[in-house]
């Protein structure tokens, strides 16, 4: 009799698994927008104490989520920096250093295009053989979608399954084409991709890397007449306009998702490829940041809301990476991240907190691509950042800072304290050993 009872309860137990839902038995994996800034100031936020600059949609963003304020990129120039963010990878292990690959003597990429297509093939052929959270995204049933700027020529040959770049030099393809009129003249192509994922049942991901505040610095004159006045002159004016520029776009997605009652399922992921300062005396150029191993080059906020899952908060000293971001993705989806990822996961400040130590690389905006198992060919510097302490090795010296008491890193201190030079550049030593070069 018990036998019989038995086996009613189990086979009654199979038909109820069988007619239950199975968005009830598995965990729904997030839909993921991610947001990245295009040459920002790390200080030109509202919510980072900008007293002119209004950005109340990125704001709002880092109110409701985990901001970390001492956010560094991987490289202050926008390829490598990119390349980063896709891969988990440095630079110096992406073989992704600059933004173009350096032409035969004589040539130049403008009259010389075939040549220049070919090498840029070649700059990117070691990324299909690279990790990349994308393509990770794309091979757990996500859609993805890319926008804005993208180098690495056709985006749905490295993980997306939608993508407005085409990526082709013979059509003026380079670093974005087509895709970067997102957040300047259209949003149709990321509400479009998210009602067809919706209709598709999908979760999907956003890559909007919207070429903004990026010069040129041309924001409608609504935006450009509320800082003319205010600013100490018009480049800055004008620069200022286009950083609430990016803001709107990103408001108007958050906005979307909330109409279509996608909000408090998904995660955003916020953050910039490098640094700027505006030139007062011209317009759409910097000084003393982009491209440099300076503050004002490499360090951006980083913020990851995700409703009810993050639990909002500001840190504004342990230090966090855009390394960290391919990992963290994948994570907050469910998924594995392959193994050659070194970030961590920015959701568990803790484990930042241990860590407390980020790394850049700087290399020429030309790579040579004959060169590169040399890895320290077209080397600008490298950069550790060891709690407050930051050394920017150079191949002409070393440079040490107190970031505590000099956060625009303008007092050298490595005449004064040769053991703390000697530390940290036993740990870049370290650091290159333990992230060796991928697919060489």
């Amino acid at each position: 009799m018990n036998c019989i009872r038995i086996s009613l309860i189990a086979a009654c137990l199979v038909l109820i698994a069988g007619a239950w839902p199975a968005d009830q038995t598995q965990a729904k994996q997030p839909n993921v927008v991610f947001l990245l800034s295009d040459d920002q100031s790390w200080t030109d936020y509202g919510f980072m104490g900008h007293p002119h600059i209004q950005t109340p949609n990125i704001d709002q963003l880092a109110k409701s989520g985990l901001v970390y304020e001492r956010g560094y990129v991987t490289a202050p120039l926008c390829r490598p920096s990119l390349a980063s963010l896709a891969t988990g990878l440095y630079p110096h292990q992406t073989g992704i250093r600059g933004n173009d690959p350096v032409m035969p003597t004589g040539l130049n990429r403008k009259t010389n295009k075939q040549v220049f297509a070919s090498l840029r093939k070649q700059m990117t052929a070691p990324l299909h053989e690279q990790p990349s959270f994308i393509r990770s995204l794309k091979d757990n049933g996500y859609a993805t979608l890319q926008t804005g700027k993208w180098w690495e020529e056709d985006p749905l040959d490295l993980g997306f399954t939608d993508a407005m770049t085409h990526g082709d030099v013979s059509r003026g393809g380079r670093h974005g084409d087509v895709g970067l009129q997102i957040g300047r003249t259209t949003m149709k192509p990321v509400y479009d991709f998210v009602d067809s994922a919706v209709e598709d049942e999908k979760p999907f991901f956003i890559w909007y890397g919207v070429f903004l505040p990026h010069a040129p610095h041309n924001a409608p004159d609504r935006l450009f007449n509320k800082y003319k006045d205010i600013a100490p002159n018009e480049p800055t004016a004008r620069y200022w306009a286009n950083v609430e520029w990016l803001d709107e776009g990103c408001g108007q997605i958050i906005q979307y998702l909330k109409d279509k009652g996608l909000y408090e399922d998904t995660i955003f992921v916020y953050t910039c490829d490098n640094g700027w300062v505006q030139d007062p005396n011209r317009m759409n150029t910097s000084i003393r940041s982009k491209r440099e191993p300076v503050e004002a080059g490499i360090r951006t906020p980083i913020i990851i809301t995700h409703p009810g899952a993050v639990k909002p908060q500001r840190d504004s000293s342990t230090l966090a990476s855009n390394i960290d971001v391919a990992p963290t993705i994948l994570k907050a989806c469910g998924i594995e991240p392959p193994k050659e990822m070194s970030g961590l996961d920015l959701r568990d400040p803790e484990a930042l907190r241990q860590r407390n130590r980020i790394f850049v690389d700087v290399y020429d905006h030309d790579s040579d691509l004959e060169q590169l198992d040399d890895i320290d060919n077209g080397l600008q510097a490298r950069v550790v950042i060891d709690g407050w302490d930051k050394l920017i090795v150079r191949p002409s010296g070393k440079e040490l800072y107190d970031l505590q008491e000099d956060p625009d890193d303008r007092n050298n201190l490595a005449a004064q304290d040769a053991d703390k030079v000697q530390r940290l550049s036993s740990i870049v030593d370290e650091w290159l050993e333990n992230t060796p070069a991928i697919g060489k």
